[in-house]
């Protein structure tokens, strides 16, 4: 028997399916008419909705104009060098975290509260990595040989996982992960997700990479989603600090952008480091 909230989780599903479907169409269109820059342009594009986003959550209660403003800036300026070479990004993400702690210190310091000057360092750091330098391991992946493929590699087996782990959940779910931190996410769900990553993997490979071992391939799919499903727990921990249920409302269904690339930005260095270990191994 279907009871009303089986019947609201199902219309959620599909809510989510179109929007994905929607913005599936979008990545699509782009890349036919512009061919890799047009990703380019789609990553970039996120990661400017993102970092406002993620303005909304770690600063949510932050008066300083100025201060969330240097902090939009430089998170937008270390992505977009780290982009474009990664050693150059290091020292681009080294002086913007300089600049943000003296910023802080200079416009905080008469106020007397030490406890809010420790609290922005410590968030414009994290979140410095967080939209600053993930989603430029991502970017670089367009870069390599068979670059497409990689990056086509990475988003299948995140989302696969991401729909697996749903469905898994609403049919199989019992045991709770980490309810403090997500109530709805499941042990049963987690393990579905990894399974829905090693058929993204192994569609990856069968189409797209076979000149790579096919155990290679599954075990950094498995991996990846493993390490994905932890970045999605990531932002959920930091929406419960800042007692917002979305990023955003970009994205029917899901949210916003944040809400929809978590897992995307934890598991693209696992994949960027897993292609440039073996082919150096292979070279």
């Amino acid at each position: 028997m279907t009871t009303p909230s089986t019947k609201t989780t199902w219309k959620s599903f599909l809510t989510r399916a179109i929007s994905a479907i929607v913005a599936l169409g979008l990545i699509i269109g782009l890349y036919f008419y512009y061919g890799i820059n047009g990703l380019k342009i789609i990553i970039g594009a996120v990661v400017l909705i993102g970092a406002w986003e993620l303005l909304g959550i770690l600063f949510k209660n932050e008066s300083s104009v100025f201060l969330k403003i240097s902090f939009f800036v430089l998170s937008v300026l270390t992505f977009a060098i780290s982009a474009v070479a990664l050693n150059a990004g290091v020292l681009v993400f080294a002086i913007s975290l300089i600049l943000l702690c003296i910023f802080s210190l200079l416009a905080l310091n008469k106020s007397g509260e030490l406890q809010r000057i420790g609290d922005f360092q410590a968030k414009s750091s994290l979140g410095l990595v967080y939209i600053g330098l993930l989603p430029a391991f991502a970017f670089r992946l367009l870069d390599l040989e068979q670059g497409l493929s990689w990056f086509v590699f990475l988003l299948g087996v995140v989302f696969a996982g991401d729909t697996f782990a749903y469905v898994f959940g609403v049919l199989l779910g019992k045991h709770k992960v980490m309810p403090s931190v997500s109530p709805k996410k499941t042990w049963q769900g987690s393990v579905g997700g990894i399974l829905g990553s090693i058929v993204a993997g192994y569609l990856c490979w069968n189409y797209l990479l076979g000149n790579f071992n096919v155990g290679f391939i599954l075990g950094l799919s498995a991996v990846s989603g493993f390490v994905g499903q932890f970045g999605d727990f990531f932002e959920s921990l930091l929406k419960r600090i800042a007692d917002v249920k979305d990023s955003g409302k970009i994205m029917p269904g899901h949210g916003g952008v944040l809400d929809r690339i978590d897992a995307v930005l934890f598991a693209s260095p696992v994949v960027l480091f897993g292609v440039v270990i073996v082919s150096h191994l292979l070279s």
